[in-house]
C-alpha cells in the first residue's frame, strides 16, 4: 500500500488530502484538511500579479500543520499542485522555491485547462450524473465543463475568480447596486466571448464545486436539520432555493453573512464574488437544480495517476 498526499494551493485556501493507495490500484481518502491562506489576494485590481509576503508566510504555515499529519507515514508520494494565483504571480519562482525547501516537493502549476480538464476527470468518475455543466468557482479562476454522456465537449479556465472578482466589484460588505449593475453585465459580456457554446447547455443542471458553492449546499443542508452538513456530494439544490440562499446573503452586510454563515463566516467577504457568476451561468443554462460535488481537480490528478500504475 502507498500513502497518497496532495498539495493543493488554491487561490483562496490550502488544502491537504492523504490517501491511501492498494496495490490493486484503489484508493481511498483518509484525511483531508484545508486553511485559507487567501494566495489571490491583492490581485484583482492590481495589473501587477504579486503574491503577498504575508500571503507566501500563511501558506507556509499552513504547510507545516500539514507536515505534521503525514511526515512519519511509510511509502509516502507526495504531488504538489497550484492554480490560478500562483500561475499568474511575477513571483512564482521565489513562491515555490519556498515550497520545495521546505517540503523537497517540485510543485506543478496547472495550466488553466488542465484544471478543467481534471475536474471533468474528478466528477465524471465520482457522481451520478452523464450530461450537466460542471462549474468550479475558485478564488484567482473559475473553470466551465460541458460535459454530455460524460464526455467533455468543451472546457475552458477563465481568469477571474471570488477573490479576485470580490475586489475587482467591491462586494466585500453592503452591495451597492450600481456594482452589482457593473457585476452582471461584466459576467454577460464575459459569457458571450468566451462561452458561447452555452446555447448547447439549456436545461441542463449545473454541477459545483469549490468553496463558495459548497457553501450553499452546507446551508440548505443545516435548514434540513442534517447533523452532518459536511457530506454533501451528490446533494441537489434546486434552482428557486439556490436563488434565494444568494439573494438573501446579498441583502446582507459582511458582519450579517458571517453571523448567518456560522462555520464558513471566513467566506463572508467573498461569496458574492463566488456566486454571481454561478448565478448568471444557472440563468443562461436555464439550469433546474445545481448539484454538488466533492470530487474535482485532485481526484482527477489521482484517477491519472491510477492509470499510469
Amino acid at each position: 500500500m502507498q500513502n497518497l498526499v496532495i498539495l493543493d494551493f488554491g487561490s483562496n485556501s490550502t488544502r491537504l488530502s492523504i490517501n491511501e493507495v492498494s496495490d490493486e490500484g484503489k484508493y481511498r481518502e483518509v484525511f483531508r484538511a484545508k486553511e485559507m491562506t487567501r494566495m489571490a489576494e491583492g490581485m484583482g485590481n492590481s495589473e501587477k500579479k504579486v503574491l503577498q509576503a504575508d500571503v507566501i508566510e500563511r501558506t507556509l504555515d499552513a504547510v507545516r500543520k500539514f507536515q505534521k499529519h503525514y511526515e512519519n507515514l511509510p511509502n509516502l508520494k507526495i504531488k504538489g499542485i497550484a492554480t490560478a494565483a500562483v500561475r499568474v504571480a511575477e513571483n512564482k519562482e521565489e513562491f515555490l522555491e519556498k515550497i520545495k525547501s521546505l517540503t523537497g516537493v517540485e510543485v506543478e502549476i496547472l495550466s488553466g485547462s488542465a484544471e478543467a480538464y481534471y475536474d471533468y476527470v474528478g466528477v465524471a468518475n465520482c457522481l451520478d450524473v452523464k450530461d450537466a455543466v460542471i462549474c468550479d468557482m475558485g478564488g484567482g479562476s473559475f473553470e466551465v465543463i460541458l460535459m454530455k454522456n460524460k464526455k467533455a465537449l468543451n472546457l475552458i479556465s477563465i481568469q477571474y475568480g471570488a477573490v479576485s472578482l470580490t475586489e475587482k466589484f467591491q462586494t466585500q460588505d453592503k452591495i451597492n447596486a450600481g456594482n452589482l449593475f457593473e457585476f452582471e453585465v461584466f459576467l454577460r459580456e464575459l459569457f458571450a466571448k468566451k462561452l458561447p457554446w452555452l446555447s448547447e447547455a439549456k436545461d441542463l443542471p449545473l454541477v459545483l464545486l469549490g468553496g463558495a458553492n459548497r457553501t450553499v449546499a452546507r446551508k440548505k443542508l443545516g435548514k434540513l436539520d442534517e447533523k452532518d452538513t459536511t457530506n454533501i456530494h451528490n446533494f441537489r439544490v434546486y434552482k428557486e432555493e439556490f436563488q434565494r440562499i444568494y439573494r438573501k446573503w446579498l441583502d446582507m452586510d459582511k458582519t450579517e453573512r458571517a453571523t448567518d454563515l456560522g462555520d464558513e463566516s471566513s467566506r463572508a467577504d467573498i461569496i458574492i464574488g463566488g456566486l454571481t457568476p454561478v448565478m448568471q451561468l444557472m440563468l443562461q443554462c436555464e439550469s433546474p437544480y445545481v448539484m454538488f460535488s466533492e470530487s474535482g481537480v485532485r481526484e482527477g490528478i489521482i484517477f491519472e495517476l491510477l492509470a499510469e500504475k
